[in-house]
This record gives C-alpha cells, structure tokens and sequence, in this order.
C-alpha cells in the first residue's frame, strides 16, 4: 500500500514528505501525532496533484470547464481548475467521457473514487485545526483514520493503473499494424552495417506499455523486434546461386504518441525516430 503511494511521487521533496509524515504518524508520544500526519499528507495531495496536473494542462483539455458558483450577481467563475478537476487529470489526461465510454471504462466508478478522495481530504482538513476535540486523539481513531487516507491514496495509484490498462487493451488491435507501416517506409542504420543489402521480412511488436497521458498524447513505450534476411553476393553470384543469405532477428524500442481525440484509438500518431538494436551480432567480433 505504502509502495504503490510512493509511485507517484515525482520529486524528492514528496519523497521526503511522505516520509515525514509518516514518520509522525509513528510518534506515539507526540499527542499531535494525528494532526501531524493529515496536515502532511494534505500538504502532499496538494503537492503532488501539481505535478501530476500542472494547471495549463488541464485547462487545455477539451473536457474542461470552469467552475460556476453562486447565482445571479453573485455568480463566481473560476478560470482555474479545480481539486477535482485535477484528480481527473492526473487519472486519464485529456480524454473526454465519450471517449472513455467507447473503450469500456467506468465512469461511474470513477465519479464516486473522486468523490471519496475529496472526502478524505476534507476529513484531514479537520485534524489541522488544532481544538480538544482533535487533540490528543485516542490510538484506535489514529489507526482508522490514518488506515482510510494511506488505502484512498492507494487506491488513486490503482485507478490511474487501471486506466491506463483499458487504454492499452483498446490499442490492442491497431498498435502492431501502425508499427508495422512505420517499419516499412524506414531504414534502419544499423542493420545496413551488417551486409550489402537485406530485405525486412516482418516486425513483431512484443509489448507496450503506456507511459503518460497528457491535454494531448498518450504517449506508449513499445518494444519488439525486426526480422530481416541479410544478403551478400552481386546479382550475378545470386543468379549462379553463390550468394549468401541469413535470417536475423534484432530487438527495438521506441515511443508512439497517440493523439486525443473522439477517433481514438486512430490512424493519428507519431513514432519517434529508432533503429534495430544490432549489438549482440557484433558480440565477440573484435575479440583476439
């Protein structure tokens, strides 16, 4: 539980923190243990929404909306985001609910988690204004209380897992095809080092895993492999069959970025530049 929090905490200062805090949730002899410990992990749900939501980000997505409080005169808009807002930012980026209902993801359940984070962190709010009501809390109030925010902070870093695993299920059936026209139009640098010519026979994609989700991109780590049959002998010595061909298979990596919109998963992506991971071949070559 404990470890699945510390995942999203980018920077060291929230490492630090949450090791403070939970530091004085260990100081049994502190009567302000419990005041300590939801002041800290506030301060920490603060912090790490920022740079889990940075404000522009989320303002730039297409299903964002500003606030409206307050009626007639007194109606207020706030052009910032909200909590709330940010949670569902840092859960699944910039795609709307259209297109999370597309691919099977639960908004409803999603509703509610947000509705319970922002219990809990209402609830701490009341531990840090310090009244004898909340001072010098009992041990079993302290393990409930505490128990309930370290398991809703766990649970944050399983929603956004799980959304990423319904995103990366959705691509399921469009990620090999797109590496595989990527493959076909480009050369690849280090394989050409290897023989006077080669033909690319396939391209397996073996996994992918997404690794962000912005206003914009889902971006996707993805690794597989390059088939190809190197060739050496002039066409006349393959003509008199005195050529030479052998079939190799070299691993790659490379990052694809998906653009957010109502088509996804789609044809619009970009690949970054990669080649074929050509080392093991050379393994041993300048060996005495």
């Amino acid at each position: 539980m404990i470890e699945k929090i510390r995942t999203i905490l980018h920077s060291q200062f929230e490492r630090d923190l949450f090791e403070a805090s939970l530091a004085s949730l260990n100081d049994t002899n502190n009567k302000l243990r419990l005041n300590n410990f939801a002041y800290s992990i506030r301060e920490l749900s603060r912090h790490f929404l920022q740079s889990l939501s940075p404000e522009e980000d989320v303002m730039n997505c297409q299903w964002f909306t500003p606030e409206v409080s307050g009626k007639g005169r007194k109606k207020i808009t706030s052009e910032k985001p909200t909590r709330k807002d940010k949670i569902r930012y840092a859960i699944h980026g910039g795609l709307s609910d259209e297109i999370l209902e597309k691919i099977g993801y639960d908004l409803e359940q999603r509703d509610d988690f947000i509705d319970s984070i922002l219990g809990i962190i209402g609830r701490l709010s009341k531990f840090t204004h310090i009244e004898q009501d909340v001072f010098d809390i009992d041990e079993k109030t302290v393990e409930e209380t505490s128990l309930i925010v370290l398991k809703t902070f766990s649970q944050f870093v399983e929603t956004i897992q799980k959304c990423n695993t319904i995103i990366q299920d959705a691509l399921d059936n469009v990620i090999s095809g797109h590496m595989i026209q990527e493959g076909v139009v480009q050369s690849f640098a280090n394989i050409d080092g290897l023989a006077p010519h080669y033909s690319l026979d396939e391209i397996y994609v073996d996994e992918y895993k997404v690794i962000g989700i912005d206003d914009k991109y889902i971006s996707v780590h993805v690794e597989g492999s390059v088939g190809v049959t190197l060739e050496w002998g002039s066409r006349s010595e393959r003509a008199a069959d005195d050529g030479w061909d052998v079939r190799e298979s070299f691993p790659f990596q490379t990052t694809m970025k998906y653009e957010i919109d109502d088509s996804f998963p789609n044809s619009k992506y970009e690949v970054e530049p990669f080649d074929a991971d050509t080392s093991e071949w050379w393994d041993g070559y300048y060996d005495d």
